[in-house]
């Protein structure tokens, strides 16, 4: 991985090939009869890919629905569990995919027009899967991109990420040192790419100059409202500051929020290291001088729903795919509460549920740990929620 670091931004690379990508899962039968015909030589292709690209790879699952169902439900979930166990690969399926989803340890994300009901309302609520807004055919990919439209799904790929403080807008608005920072580190990927191509170093799968672009991700967006920071201002800088991008560099750019907890707090510290106007906007000593990642709370203190899940309602309109809202809860929530949660947040962001049984998610860091998972609120529910006792604790 190559890393550039700016004022107010940081930029991340592969030294020989794309950062990231995406393609939909019939790829993986090129050259083989099925993919349950032939499962090893799928899931090996699939790590061979995953294993060049630093930033993850998005499999989105377009198989037709009925193409597992000879397989008994032991062969699905050993499946399901040996795809979402590769490292840096996140697993997209639709409704009628999901409707084989066996139950099992594996993770994915749904995306749909409507929070899940029934059977996947249940997976979703106990954390199996996420769940993603789906609007218009193309597939939004959280802490990715979006696929370009079409019958079967493209193969996409990024040649970097950067990763921008929203307290900085003001300062990268003209461009011109993302630019140079940009063209640096795809010039740099494409002649290690010739170099790999040349060398029949890389798999074999169709790579496409023209579906190559980058991804402008945002962290601090707590700071910026705490710093008085107008949304629509903001919003306004970022699509001239994309457009910009999209101009200058030739390449699509995806717009999104960032989930990375150890990049935001790589910028926080950068903030206060070389003394950047936005680092007044952070916690004041002894909390950790670290932005938080995307535009809600920090999903590992111990806020109300609404403040680790809210978006501005404007963002929709120009972010590519919606922000991850990674909600710990201190018990399995019903449905009725996730309806009412969804009621004050629209438009819903990316949502996945983290019960007590499940473990939060790395990188650990000792200075920010996670709250324990009975101090965070549960979901406001009149009719199915319960009150917790005043000496619960003390028994």
């Amino acid at each position: 991985m190559t890393g550039i670091e700016g004022r107010g931004f940081l930029l991340r690379s592969a030294p020989d090939g794309p950062w990231a990508g995406w393609a939909g899962s019939r790829f993986l039968e090129e050259g083989l009869a099925s993919v349950h015909a032939a499962p090893g030589r799928a899931l090996a292709r699939l790590m061979n890919l995953v294993s060049l690209l630093p930033g993850g790879f998005g499999l989105i699952w377009d198989h037709p629905p009925a193409w597992m169902q000879a397989l008994p439900s032991e062969s699905r979930q050993g499946w399901w569990e040996a795809i979402t166990a590769i490292p840096r690969l996140s697993l997209h399926l639709g409704p009628d995919a999901a409707q084989q989803l066996p139950g099992g340890a594996f993770r994915g994300w749904l995306h749909a027009p409507d929070m899940p009901e029934g059977p996947l309302g249940e997976h979703w609520r106990q954390g199996v899967v996420g769940w993603v807004p789906r609007e218009g055919p193309s597939w939004r990919l959280p802490d990715l991109g979006v696929t370009a439209s079409g019958e079967e799904v493209p193969p996409g790929w990024l040649w970097g990420e950067v990763t921008l403080v929203l307290g900085a807008l003001p300062t990268l608005a003209s461009g011109e040192a993302l630019i140079a920072a940009m063209s640096e580190a795809q010039g740099a990927a494409e002649r290690g790419l010739a170099q790999r191509l040349a060398s029949s170093a890389w798999v074999d799968l169709p790579f496409s100059r023209r579906a190559v672009g980058w991804r402008v991700s945002l962290v601090g967006g707590t700071e910026f409202q705490r710093a008085g920071g107008t949304w629509p201002a903001a919003l306004g800088q970022l699509r001239a500051l994309k457009a910009l991008l999209q101009e200058r560099l030739r390449t699509p750019i995806h717009l999104g929020a960032s989930s990375d907890l150890q990049v935001a707090a790589l910028l926080g510290r950068q903030a206060l290291r070389e003394g950047h106007p936005w680092r007044a906007s952070l916690a004041l000593p002894p909390a950790p001088g670290a932005f938080t990642p995307g535009l809600a709370a920090d999903p590992r203190d111990p806020v109300p729903l609404e403040a680790r899940a809210m978006q501005p309602a404007a963002w929709p309109d120009t972010l590519d795919h919606p922000p991850i809202a990674l909600l710990r809860v201190p018990a399995i929530p019903p449905e009725a509460g996730a309806q009412t949660l969804l009621g004050q947040i629209q438009p819903p962001p990316a949502l996945r549920w983290l019960p007590p049984e499940l473990p939060p998610p790395g990188r650990f860091d000792p200075d920010r740990p996670w709250a324990p998972a009975a101090a965070y609120p549960f979901p406001a529910d009149p009719g199915n929620g319960v009150q917790r006792g005043l000496f619960e604790d003390l028994g």
